[in-house]
């Protein structure tokens, strides 16, 4: 069935009303997910079908008001004004927070006065009536001239009348909020005539900043003219419409709290002060909660990789029959299929991870915890909405970069993402633990036990490192136009909906696979070109299996691009105390850091094409590789600071590049780390060598 038009919707509303719940019970699936032009702020489109017509309906940013104070409202009022903007919408559906409805009729009655047809939406209703707020809707609607609906974002209630309801509503016919007076009203005429706009839209050219508008050469000289000042307005028109807003409060809305609803209200504050932003308890049982998450992000995970490695290896064999040798062989099994496996092989981690933060999301604990955090992050130029990132980052970097989208501020956003590199994630730790292993003493004193001790420094100054780079940025970036602060409202507790959760899940999982996987795929195609052919002919060994001869390719690593690559700069990683092959282990860990461990056994011939165990393999690793390699302390302790602090996984640059829309960062990230991790490694090698002479 053909659709007669589309309708472009917008959905509005202050921060925590539940928005983005109404929007995925509107959309279900049918949404995507990207950025607005030239920001890192994320932008939400979906769709859906109602008699005979297909709307189109963007999730807009929280705002308290038209007037930017933000870059998230930036975007908004951009929105509202650019006519020409292909998002601009038609309709819009304003929802509002039912126990605190002033913030959201303030906003009401200002995009009601720019001339949209709104509908007014009365979410979290039972949340109002928790607190004993009683709405007489009949009044309400007379008062605010609007059509109003109540609904239940979490559960999709009312979802159908608010459907029909849009076909009906109109724009409200104009008149101004407030005698403007005979000063402003002369300014007001000449951006009328000018910018042929309405009365209000007029008084909001006056009143906002002049960033938001193309043409503000003439906005300029208008308020120069007059002098006016933009900021007076606003207060002027906040304390009008307030005026107004009482008057409709003392008609319309009644709060009596029952002895139940009374007790439940105290219960709650008493847990939150007491207990969940408690100075002691909150962060005990925060970073307690932390360690629960991360367990199952580590284990959990396991099973469901082992499982998608166990069904590509039999996808991998039964196809390996069909397909003759050669070079499409090889690059298929080689080259396309670990990379399919490197990024299926991260959504089981990203999906427990983001799962864990939605829920807290969901439940109304998130709100707690940036509350909590909000005061130590500060300082370091971030807010309490970077803590959950920043220590995902020690499970793993992509799904921690990509739950920093919370972050309203696009400032604290890029140092956050900026900083979670630093973090010891868990790719690192099949290095940390080979490398100790080989060249770190087996010592112990009674419980303490000297690996461990190297193995937890090793996260601490991984820690102490992403707060200090924090730091720096927080110095050298410069700051926005608006300040950043935490305005916030903390939402009553609530039981999760598991289906808002569960879209919000697939739709951030299908980004991370169609958008970053194309570019992992990519990179590990190019490491497989470089260390599979190489200038000079590939030689061929005989085997002999079941009487039969085959010609075998003999891998001669040193020997391609990859291995010449490596040769050419063991000179410049020499003084680190690498050679050639540490070099290539290096070069092949850009997939993936604990690619290192795996090019080490091939380099040295200890992982064959057998059925080793993991644990034969470990074994032979620790036997066979000093004998091969000079693999000292010195050497060691100098590759634990080199990645450390390296960007050895071109995966996280591909992240960082897809949320700050840029290449520059992804650049300035990984010279700048490459550097720090050149500097410390050189400078440990060097020390370490004088102090034992090389002979350890």
């Amino acid at each position: 069935m053909k659709t007669k038009n589309i309708v472009k919707l917008a959905l509005l509303g202050n921060p925590n009303v539940g928005k983005t719940s109404i929007f995925n019970q509107l959309t279900g699936l049918n949404q995507k997910i990207g950025n607005y032009l030239g920001v890192t702020v994320e932008k939400k489109i979906g769709f859906f079908f109602h008699k005979n017509i297909e709307y189109q309906i963007i999730d807009l940013p929280g705002i308290y008001s038209i007037y930017p104070s933000s870059e998230d409202e930036e975007i908004v009022s951009r929105l509202l004004e650019n006519l020409n903007d292909s998002d601009h919408p038609d309709k819009i559906i304003l929802v509002a927070d039912s126990s605190n409805l002033k913030k959201s009729i303030l906003l009401f009655r200002q995009i009601q006065d720019l001339g949209f047809p709104i509908l007014l939406t009365l979410n979290m209703i039972d949340e109002a009536e928790k607190k004993g707020i009683s709405i007489n809707v009949k009044k309400l609607k007379q008062c605010l001239k609007t059509e109003i609906i109540f609904l239940n974002g979490r559960k999709g209630l009312g979802l159908n009348n608010l459907k029909n309801k849009l076909i009906t509503i109109q724009p409200k016919q104009e008149k101004f909020f407030s005698k403007s007076g005979l000063y402003y009203s002369f300014a007001i005429n000449d951006i009328k005539t000018f910018y042929n706009v309405s009365t209000y839209k007029a008084w909001f050219y006056l009143a906002s900043n002049n960033n938001i508008f193309k043409k503000k050469i003439f906005l300029e000289k208008i308020k120069k003219k007059y002098n006016i000042t933009s900021k007076r307005l606003q207060v002027k028109e906040i304390l009008d419409r307030y005026e107004e807003i009482n008057k409709i409060f003392s008609n319309t809305i009644s709060e009596s709290v029952s002895y139940r609803k009374k007790k439940y209200l105290e219960f709650s504050k008493k847990i939150d002060n007491n207990f969940i932003v408690h100075y002691f308890w909150g962060y005990l049982f925060f970073f307690t909660l932390l360690f629960f998450i991360f367990q199952c992000v580590f284990f959990c995970s396991d099973f469901p990789e082992k499982l998608i490695s166990s069904i590509f290896f039999s996808i991998e064999q039964k196809l390996k029959l069909l397909i003759n040798p050669g070079p499409l062989k090889n690059f298929l099994f080689q080259g396309i299929f670990p990379g399919i496996i490197t990024i299926i092989n991260f959504i089981p981690q990203i999906f427990i991870l983001l799962f864990f933060i939605l829920l807290m999301e969901e439940s109304g604990y998130i709100n707690r915890v940036i509350f909590l955090m909000d005061k130590i992050m500060r300082p370091f130029g971030l807010n309490g909405k970077s803590i959950v990132p920043l220590i995902s980052g020690m499970a793993c970097s992509i799904p921690a970069i990509m739950s920093s989208r919370h972050i309203e501020s696009s400032r604290d956003r890029l140092i956050t993402i900026l900083s979670i590199p630093f973090m010891a994630c868990s790719a690192k730790l099949p290095i940390y633990t080979l490398i100790i292993s080989l060249t770190i003493p087996n010592k112990k004193w009674g419980i303490i036990h000297l690996r461990g001790v190297i193995l937890m420094s090793m996260y601490f100054i991984a820690i102490f490192s992403a707060f200090s780079v924090a730091f720096i940025f927080h110095r050298l970036l410069l700051k926005k136009n608006y300040k950043s602060y935490l305005i916030m409202e903390i939402p009553s507790y609530k039981i999760p909906i598991f289906k808002n959760i569960f879209i919000s899940l697939w739709i951030h999982i299908k980004s991370f696979l169609f958008s970053t996987g194309k570019i992992i795929l990519l990179i590990n195609v190019i490491i497989w070109v470089l260390g599979s052919f190489g200038p000079e002919k590939t030689s061929y060994i005989h085997k002999i299996k079941n009487n039969s001869i085959f010609n075998i390719e003999k891998k001669e690593l040193d020997r391609s691009y990859l291995g010449i690559l490596g040769k050419r700069i063991e000179p410049a990683i020499h003084p680190l105390g690498f050679d050639w092959r540490v070099g290539i282990g290096l070069l092949s860990s850009f997939i993936t850091r604990e690619v290192f461990v795996s090019t080490m056994n091939s380099i040295h011939e200890i992982e064959k094409k057998s059925n080793n165990s993991d644990y034969q393999i470990a074994k032979k690793t620790n036997n066979n590789f000093k004998k091969i390699h000079k693999f000292n302390l010195c050497t060691g302790i100098s590759l634990l600071f080199f990645y450390t602090f390296s960007m050895q996984c071109m995966t996280t640059l591909s992240i960082i590049k897809k949320e700050t829309k840029s290449w520059k960062w992804p650049i300035i990230q990984f010279t700048s780390m490459t550097l720090l991790a050149y500097i410390f490694s050189f400078s440990i090698y060097q020390i370490l060598k004088i102090i034992f002479g090389g002979n350890i």
